[in-house]
């Protein structure tokens, strides 16, 4: 007897960008979710009886910029983060209110491509002893108990190739539509983004603390730990869109998909969140960085200063060996919203990082 599961169509998610502000449409006919400057409305109703029911839901947030060359900052040796951690929140406290709908969309999505891909496996394990027991009847009897694996071997093979054509379906298509002037802003973040990805070295910064200049006799009024990350196009596996996603990776704490008009935030054991652009509150800055290892090529020094300093800056003759640390320009953007999205980056090129950031505040600015 063979079973075909239903396959199940996930609904698109259309969205159009114009002078007038967002409009966006999730779902399908008789249950949807528009989106505009407005605000985000629950649509119901049933089909082919005239009932129907608007409901407004979600909030709208402001965001920020600031800028500030101040401080001095230096890399901590120490292999454990105790104290001063950067880091999101957990996943599920971080979706706008207006992206709820959208959210638990996808995560019937994800639910369905884990049961399909454990099916597939399942189904693979069932085909392979199959195969293994018809061989042996094969040797020690013949005729229609052969016969009877040989159509099993068939039909599992013909539900396997369903499955994975399920699998393969089994995702939310964002087709995006800009006016002009959007579109316009698009690609200068595009291209801005294009050239941020030529940084020669990008660091996620996982850590920051304070520390006492006197005791330590450094100049550097901050220790950071960092880890590189590569920056790339991309989309999560259950997203199929007409622009993929700028893709941010992060050690400590999910990875960041931007994507037209919000952001995904994901983590390896498939918990993600969805964020509305217009929550982000984005501040830029330069880093100056003591820098003791590999200088990146794209990298500029600004200064110098010693490991062991007095207060006038002048080298502390106390210490044996004190030598001389190049002050580097980095980039440092931070992404916070008010609800507990909080990552900091460093890039290795002040200007394209700055350009980046400009472009990106001025396309959230027309959101």
């Amino acid at each position: 007897m063979r079973f075909r599961k239903r396959v199940k169509v996930f609904p698109g998610f259309h969205l159009n960008l114009s002078k007038s502000g967002i409009s966006s449409t999730l779902g399908v006919n008789g249950a949807s979710v528009n989106f505009t400057k407005k605000g985000s409305y629950l649509n119901t109703g049933i089909p082919g009886t005239g009932l129907y029911d608007r409901k407004k839901i979600g909030t709208k947030q402001n965001s920020n910029f600031t800028d500030s060359t101040e401080n001095i900052e230096h890399k901590s040796n120490s292999t454990q983060v105790i104290v001063g951690e950067i880091k999101s929140a957990e996943a599920d406290k971080l979706t706008s209110a207006n992206l709820i709908e959208l959210k638990e969309t996808l995560e019937e999505v994800y639910k369905d491509r884990i049961e399909l891909n454990q099916e597939i496996i399942q189904t693979k394990k069932e085909i392979k002893s199959a195969k293994t027991i018809r061989i042996v009847a094969s040797i020690f009897v013949v005729g229609l108990f052969v016969k009877t694996f040989k159509n099993k071997i068939l039909d599992k093979e013909e539900y396997l190739r369903d499955l994975e054509h399920q699998l393969e379906n089994s995702f939310i298509n964002i087709d995006v539509e800009f006016d002009k002037s959007f579109e316009e802003k698009y690609n200068g973040l595009l291209n801005s983004y294009n050239e941020l990805l030529t940084t020669e070295v990008i660091w996620d910064i996982t850590s920051s603390i304070q520390q006492d200049m006197k005791t330590t006799r450094s100049a550097a009024s901050s220790v950071v730990t960092r880890k590189p990350v590569k920056f790339k196009f991309d989309n999560i596996d259950i997203i199929k869109s007409t622009y993929p996603a700028f893709h941010f990776e992060n050690k400590n704490g999910g990875d960041l998909y931007i994507y037209p008009a919000f952001i995904i935030f994901t983590t390896s054991n498939n918990k993600f969140a969805l964020i509305d652009i217009k929550d982000l509150e984005l501040t830029f800055s330069q880093q100056r960085f003591l820098e003791e290892e590999k200088i990146p090529s794209d990298t500029k020094i600004i200064d110098k200063t010693w490991a062991k300093v007095n207060k006038n800056g002048s080298p502390d003759k106390r210490f044996k060996g004190n030598y001389e640390i190049p002050i580097v320009s980095y980039g440092k953007l931070e992404i916070k919203t008010s609800f507990g999205l909080n990552e900091l980056y460093s890039f290795s090129n002040f200007e394209k990082s700055g350009q980046f950031s400009e472009t990106f505040l001025d396309y959230k600015k027309a959101l």
